[in-house]
C-alpha cells in the first residue's frame, strides 16, 4: 500500500507538473519538491545524490532561461523596465486567456499573442511608430517562445527523472 500511494502521488505529479509549466505556472518547481520531498521522506529508497544533483542543475538552469530570455532579450531593444514588465503581465494574461479557450496548446499561443500585443500596444503608444511597435512585438514573441521552449523542455527532463526517481528503485 505504501508503495503504491507513492507511485500515485509521484504519476500525478508527473503529469501534473509539465502540465503547470505550459500553463506558465509552477510545474517545475513542483516537480522538483516532490522529488527533494520523496528523498527526505524515504531516503533509504529514493535518495540518489547524482540523480538530485541533475535534477536541480536541471530545474536551475531552465528557470534562469526563461528569466535571461524572456526579461534580458526584450530589454535587449533598449525599452523601460516598466514596458518588460508590461509585456510579461500581457504575456500572462494571454496565457490565461489561452488556456480558457484551448487548454495546454492554447496556454502557449496565448502567452506568445499576449506578449506580442502588449510589446506592440506598448511601443506605438510610447513613440506613435507603427513598424517599431511592430519591431518590438515581433522581438518579443521570437523571446517568448524561446523561454517557454527551454522551460519545457526543462520540465520534460525533470518529469523522466522524477519517474526514475520514483518508479525505477
Amino acid at each position: 500500500m505504501h508503495l503504491f500511494l507513492d507511485w500515485l502521488v509521484a504519476g500525478i505529479i508527473v503529469v501534473l507538473g509539465p502540465l503547470l509549466t505550459v500553463f506558465d505556472l509552477p510545474g517545475n518547481s513542483l516537480m522538483m519538491l516532490t522529488s527533494l520531498g520523496f528523498a527526505f521522506y524515504d531516503e533509504a529508497m529514493y535518495f540518489n545524490s547524482r540523480l538530485l544533483s541533475a535534477m536541480i542543475l536541471i530545474y536551475v538552469l531552465g528557470e534562469s532561461w526563461e528569466f535571461c530570455v524572456s526579461l534580458f532579450g526584450i530589454k535587449r531593444n533598449k525599452v523601460s523596465w516598466f514596458a518588460v514588465f508590461v509585456i510579461g503581465v500581457g504575456g500572462f494574461i494571454g496565457t490565461m486567456i489561452g488556456t480558457g479557450i484551448f487548454p495546454i496548446l492554447g496556454s502557449f499561443i496565448g502567452g506568445l499573442m499576449g506578449a506580442f500585443v502588449a510589446a506592440f500596444l506598448y511601443e506605438y503608444l510610447h513613440s506613435g511608430m507603427r513598424q517599431d511597435a511592430w519591431n518590438l512585438a515581433w522581438e518579443t514573441a521570437k523571446m517568448r517562445f524561446l523561454a517557454l521552449i527551454g522551460k519545457m523542455c526543462a520540465g520534460i527532463a525533470l518529469a523522466i527523472l522524477l519517474v526514475k526517481q520514483i518508479f525505477m528503485v
